[in-house]
């Protein structure tokens, strides 16, 4: 993390918050204050534990969405309608279906569509479905609207800002061409484009985050790992070429960590460490055992390139197949007999 960051000023920006009011939520925080929100996770492991260390209810700051399950009637239709347009909302079909589906869906059963329910809700539907006239875009105006952004605390990432405000997004584009949102940003006064997160990091930070979410009991392994921990992959892949070299450089073992292998994981070498490994661990290296517990070695050691049969594989690691079998046939014991052990046969004969 930037070093202006420590657990003191973590936790007096989000009392500064918290006083004038502002969103705390984890949700917010990711989208709109990115910054702090990643300093709480790396000073203080986590965003709620950042919330409790600055003396907040984590509950309190949490966005909480009621689930009640509402019993529609045609009263209760024509008072929702008559809410939201009091409270300002747009009644046209459109953002009805998208931001209201139970509301439209109950329209449609008890006034056979949404225009006869915001007719008998006493509005004119010949004037809600009309659209809102566009805003009128100049250079001078999508620089005031990045400012005002960023004095509230939005997010003026063009990622970001492509979904939350795509009007804004389209019109740096076209009035400032080619890369319009960052030379809207400039001309704003900021960077072109922000730092990706994993631009703060470097080989030692990795590995002692690697090393953190290990203690912590986090799966390392790249389908585990998922958006919510996605971050450190990244900058592991970016400073040591790949998720598993970064995986050892941390000291541990990528063979263990990692579940499903990636194409040409399994080498000679691998394949013959990776059975001392079960070994050295009392598991028997049977055929049938091992292709119970561990299919993946055993179907890759068996390939004609590799060993070309498992008894082989165990051999070559150094390790009495027999041992691990149980019940042997008499073929099977002739073939792995050797000379010294026909010879004793014979003479006893």
């Amino acid at each position: 993390m930037p070093r202006k960051w420590s657990k003191e000023i973590v936790v007096r920006h989000i009392l500064e918050r918290h006083r004038g009011g502002k969103k705390l939520s984890s949700d917010y925080m990711q989208k709109n204050s990115l910054p702090l929100y990643m300093a709480a996770v790396w000073y203080w492991s986590g965003w709620r534990q950042a919330i409790e260390g600055a003396g907040l209810n984590y509950d309190d700051v949490r966005i909480k969405t009621p689930k009640r399950k509402v019993v529609w009637n045609e009263k209760i239709i024509v008072q929702t309608i008559l809410s939201l347009h009091k409270q300002g909302e747009p009644l046209n079909s459109n953002h009805a279906q998208t931001k209201h589906p139970l509301l439209y869906r109950a329209a449609y059963v008890y006034f056979e569509g949404w225009a006869q329910a915001v007719t008998t809700a006493g509005l004119d539907y010949g004037s809600v479905r009309k659209k809102k006239p566009m805003r009128a875009w100049s250079k001078k105006a999508i620089v005031a609207e990045i400012l005002r952004r960023s004095a509230e605390e939005l997010s003026i990432r063009g990622g970001n800002v492509v979904f939350q405000d795509r009007g804004l997004y389209q019109a740096a584009k076209r009035h400032f061409g080619y890369g319009g949102w960052a030379k809207a940003r400039m001309l704003a006064g900021f960077p072109p484009v922000d730092p990706l997160p994993w631009e703060v990091w470097s080989k030692e930070t990795v590995v002692k985050e690697i090393l953190r979410l290990h203690k912590n009991g986090v799966e390392l392994n790249a389908g585990a790992l998922g958006e919510t921990y996605g971050y450190i992959r990244s900058a592991g892949e970016k400073y040591f070429g790949s998720w598993g070299t970064a995986i050892e450089a941390a000291g541990l073992d990528y063979l263990k960590i990692c579940k499903n292998k990636p194409k040409g994981w399994w080498t000679k070498p691998r394949l013959i460490q990776a059975i001392q490994s079960l070994d050295k661990q009392g598991i028997r290296l049977s055929s049938k055992a091992i292709q119970k517990s561990h299919g993946d070695i055993f179907a890759t050691a068996i390939r004609k390139e590799k060993f070309g049969s498992w008894s082989q594989a165990v051999e070559a690691a150094g390790i009495d197949y027999r041992k691990h079998c149980q019940i042997w046939s008499t073929k099977a014991w002739l073939r792995r007999m050797s000379n010294r052990d026909y010879k004793k046969i014979l003479r006893a004969d």
